[in-house]
């Protein structure tokens, strides 16, 4: 529970920066935020690496800060507080890939244009304002404060069809949603280019060839960002058994998980440990099928037409701790399983549904065309700052 004086300050603080930052003028800048991460990824990387390649004298300012608990934690988001208010008062164009809590509670300058691209395709689990039953989100005490998913002008959205869904859970109004523009960090699965790299990176994990790779990748368990926790419900051991021989497993504990989890000395040869040390991006490249239970990884995966299987024992609960914009169990587009060994002799034998991931790809994005980055530039950035005289 965060309580209301800790709110406060940060919201001072966040005012402190800004209305020093207004002191000057607004400079023809683009920030690149995101609150949950040490440093840029997913879309906000691809929009980076896109400035860069298009528009090399472009100014960019980068915001990483992950979440954290701790004096040290407090310490530094007390210091961040202050510089993103600032920086977003010399913005010209300030982006965000999540939630953001110096945008809500400031009033953006008029020359600023705020762009929200999230940080995953598709709407699967609930989030924002869609969470005022659950569990999971926002405190009371926040949102008596703070209006959460305010000041943004423009929201990306992997396929019109979803956009209602982003427009309950951020409480703005659907004109301010694009699917048009498409998903920057999908490019990779649809130009075809992280083909060149499989062998690379395959290498780079010392998996052998002819092995069969699985990449279990579940999210987190926690009513908090930063109480987040890994739960150990599948039984690795089990699945060394029945698919150790021709398979390796690769393990990626949701970046939001800081505690270790350590493997047993039985599970080496076929378990490799991925958190933290890779994107979950480059980790899907290599991976022939997809073990999850509530990860939004499912629309990227769906682009490489591979299988995916659901392990959800738990999902009664998950349900009512966070809950989903679709009917989990005939809504995600491979098998649920609650039994370790039933998923590792699906996993074995299949069968495989690949229509139905193709549907649910195509369900999933509006723009496929690998291009999304740059049309970003295109549209977005070149509109948002003033022309060269």
């Amino acid at each position: 529970m965060i309580s209301g004086a800790a709110i406060a300050v940060r919201r001072l603080l966040v005012q402190l920066g800004f209305a020093v930052g207004c002191l000057f003028p607004v400079r023809s800048r683009i920030v690149l935020a995101t609150g949950h991460d040490a440093r840029l990824r997913g879309n906000l990387e691809a929009i980076r690496l896109a400035i860069v390649a298009q528009m090399p004298a472009a100014a960019v300012t980068s915001l990483a800060h992950p979440p954290g608990r701790g004096l040290r934690a407090r310490v530094a988001a007390a210091f961040n507080a202050v510089r993103d208010g600032y920086e977003l008062a010399r913005a010209r164009l300030f982006v965000v890939d999540d939630y953001f809590f110096p945008l809500y509670v400031v009033r953006p300058r008029r020359e600023t244009m705020i762009v929200q691209v999230w940080h995953a395709s598709g709407a699967f689990k609930k989030m924002g304002y869609s969470l005022a039953d659950k569990t999971f989100g926002s405190d009371d005490a926040l949102l008596k404060l703070v209006t959460i998913h305010s000041n943004y002008d423009l929201c990306l959205v992997s396929t019109r069809r979803v956009a209602p869904f982003y427009a309950e859970a951020f409480g703005q109004p659907l004109d301010r949603f694009t699917s048009e523009i498409g998903i920057p960090r999908a490019d990779p699965f649809f130009d075809g280019t992280w083909r060149s790299r499989t062998a690379s990176i395959r290498d780079r994990w010392r998996i052998p060839d002819g092995k069969r790779v699985l990449l279990y990748a579940p999210t987190f368990r926690g009513d908090r960002v930063t109480e987040a926790h890994h739960v150990d419900h599948l039984d690795l051991e089990a699945m060394r058994e029945i698919l150790g021989e021709d398979n390796v497993l690769l393990l990626r504990r949701h970046p939001f998980v800081r505690a270790p989890s350590p493997l047993t000395r039985t599970l080496k040869g076929f378990v490799i440990d991925a958190t933290g040390a890779a994107d979950i991006e480059e980790l899907m490249f290599i991976s022939d099928l997809l073990i999850t239970d509530y990860s939004s990884a499912i629309f990227e995966f769906a682009i490489l037409e591979r299988p995916i299987a659901f392990y959800a024992p738990d999902l009664d609960e998950y349900e009512r701790e966070r809950g989903f914009y679709f009917d989990y169990r005939s809504g995600v587009p491979g098998p649920v399983f609650t039994d370790t060994r039933a998923l590792a002799r699906w996993v074995r034998d299949g069968p495989f549904d690949v229509d139905r991931i193709r549907r649910f790809r195509d369900e999933t994005y509006d723009v496929r065309d690998g291009r999304a980055a740059s049309r970003f530039v295109d549209r977005v950035v070149r509109s948002a700052l003033p022309p060269v005289a």
